[in-house]
C-alpha cells in the first residue's frame, strides 16, 4: 500500500512542520527550507531539474498562512504570505526527509563497502568486456562491484592499444592528466618515471600530488610477456580500520597531520621535452587518512614515490607521525591484507584509488623485442556515479 500523509502539525517554536505518514513515522520540515525548495513551474524548472526561485528573497522567518492534505493524502499543500500555494508529492518528500545523522540513501553510489583482506584473492568480481560494453545492466553491475569492493578485472578486452578511452567513454570520459588520458606503461630507458622501468614499486595510489587525485584507475595489460610484473593490491580502509581498533591515537594523528606530495619532470634543456609529462611541477598537501564530515573514511593519500621531502608540521609531531605512518604501512604490505595478481593479455585490473593501494613485483622482459605493456587510465568517481544514477533513472528510479 502506498504511503500517504496522515496528519500535519506545525511547531511554531521551531518554524517546522511535524508530518506523520500512514506508516506512523514523522518527517519533520523546516518552513524556510519548504518554501526554498517550491516545486512549481515559477520557482523550478523541471527540464533542467534547476531552482529558479532566487534566494535573496527567501524569507528565513517565513511562516506559512495555511496547509491542507490534498489528493487522498497524496500532497502536502502551503499557502505562504505572499500569495504563493506550493504543491508537494508526498513519495518527494520521504526521498527529501532530513535526520540527526548523514543518511547513506543521500548517495547510494559510493556505499555501502565491503572491506577486505587476502580473502579477496578469490573473491575478485569478474566482468566481460563486451558485456559492459552492451549491457547497461552489466555495466551498472561493473561500477557498483568497483564501489562495493574497490577492485574488479575485466576479462577478454582486446589486446589494442587505447582500449580503455573506449571503455571510459561507455561510462563518460576517461580524466585527462599530463600523461594524456591514456599513458602506455612500458620499459623506457629514459625516463622520469619508475613505471616505465623493470623495477618493483611499492603500494601507492597514483596521483595524490593533484588536488583532485583520480578516482577509479584502469589498467591494462596489452601484452604480457614478463617474468614477474605482479599486481599487488591492499585494501587501505580495511587496514585504517584495524589501525583505529589496535591505535586510535595513530588512526587520529593520520587524519590531522598534512603531507605534503610532489612530482616535476622538469628536464634541465627545456628544448628536450618529448612529453607533457617530463615538463611539469605539482604539489598538493593531503592527510594521509582523509575523511567526510560524518567521520567516515572518504580517501587515502599515500605514495612514498612521490611524499615530498618536507614536512610542513609541528615538529614535536613528527615522530608521533612516523610511528602511525609505518604502523599503517605494516598492515598494508601484511600477507593477510595484500593479494598479488598477474594479469594476462587481455585482462584490465580497475580499481578505487582513493581507497586502494597498488603495487608491482619487478620484472625481466622474458623475450627480446617482447616487452611488458599495460596502458593504464582514469575515470574520476563523478563521471563513474552519474552514469550509475542515469542508468537507474532509466530503470525507473525517481531521481533525486
Amino acid at each position: 500500500m502506498a504511503i500517504v500523509l496522515a496528519s500535519i502539525d506545525r511547531n511554531e517554536t521551531s518554524r517546522m512542520y511535524h508530518i506523520t505518514l500512514s506508516d506512523k513515522s514523522v518527517l519533520r520540515f523546516p518552513y524556510v527550507w519548504l518554501r526554498d525548495n517550491c516545486r512549481c513551474a515559477d520557482c523550478f524548472d523541471p527540464s533542467s531539474r534547476y531552482r529558479t526561485c532566487r534566494v535573496i528573497k527567501l524569507d528565513a522567518d517565513i511562516v506559512p498562512v495555511s496547509e491542507e492534505i490534498a489528493n487522498d493524502g497524496k500532497t502536502l499543500q502551503i499557502k505562504w504570505p505572499e500569495l504563493h500555494t506550493s504543491c508537494y508529492p508526498v513519495s518527494w518528500l520521504v526521498q527529501m526527509r532530513f535526520s540527526e545523522s548523514a543518511p547513506e540513501w543521500i548517495d547510494p553510489f559510493r556505499y555501502p563497502k565491503h572491506l577486505w583482506g587476502a580473502e579477496m584473492k578469490d573473491m575478485i568480481p569478474t566482468f566481460q568486456f563486451d558485456d559492459i560494453m552492451n549491457s547497461d545492466q552489466t555495466l551498472y553491475d561493473w561500477l557498483q562491484a568497483v564501489v562495493t569492493y574497490g577492485l574488479s578485472v575485466i576479462k577478454k578486452a582486446p589486446t589494442e592499444c587505447n582500449t580503455i578511452d573506449k571503455l571510459g567513454n561507455r561510462v563518460f570520459f576517461l580524466k585527462q592528466t599530463h600523461y594524456g588520458k591514456v599513458s602506455q606503461v612500458i620499459y623506457q630507458a629514459d625516463n622520469t618515471n619508475l613505471g616505465f622501468t623493470t623495477r618493483s614499486l611499492v603500494l601507492h595510489v597514483d596521483l595524490p600530488y593533484l588536488e583532485h587525485s583520480p578516482g577509479i584507475e584502469l589498467l591494462h595489460c596489452v601484452q604480457q610477456s614478463a617474468i614477474g610484473g605482479d599486481n599487488q593490491f591492499t585494501d587501505v580502509f580495511n587496514c585504517a580500520e584495524k589501525l583505529k581498533q589496535s591505535h586510535p591515537e595513530y588512526y587520529k594523528i593520520l587524519t590531522m597531520l598534512l603531507v605534503d606530495f610532489t612530482d616535476w619532470g622538469v628536464p634541465k634543456d627545456k628544448d628536450k621535452v618529448t612529453h607533457n609529462y617530463d615538463d611539469h611541477h605539482f604539489r598538493s598537501r593531503k592527510p594521509t587518512l582523509e575523511l567526510l564530515p560524518d567521520g567516515r573514511l572518504k580517501a587515502i593519500n599515500h605514495s612514498d614515490l612521490t611524499r615530498a621531502p618536507y614536512f610542513r608540521v609541528p615538529v614535536d609531531q613528527v615522530q608521533l607521525w612516523y610511528k602511525a605512518y609505518t604502523s599503517l604501512n605494516a598492515l598494508m604490505n601484511s600477507p593477510e591484507n595484500m593479494i598479488q595478481v598477474k594479469l594476462d593479455s587481455g585482462e584490465i585490473a580497475c580499481f578505487d584509488n582513493q581507497r586502494l593501494a597498488h603495487g608491482r613485483t619487478a620484472y625481466k622482459i622474458a623475450e627480446a623485442g617482447k616487452s611488458r605493456h599495460m596502458e593504464s587510465g582514469y575515470i574520476d568517481w563523478d563521471q563513474a556515479t552519474s552514469r550509475m544514477r542515469v542508468i537507474r533513472e532509466r530503470q525507473g528510479e525517481d531521481p533525486v
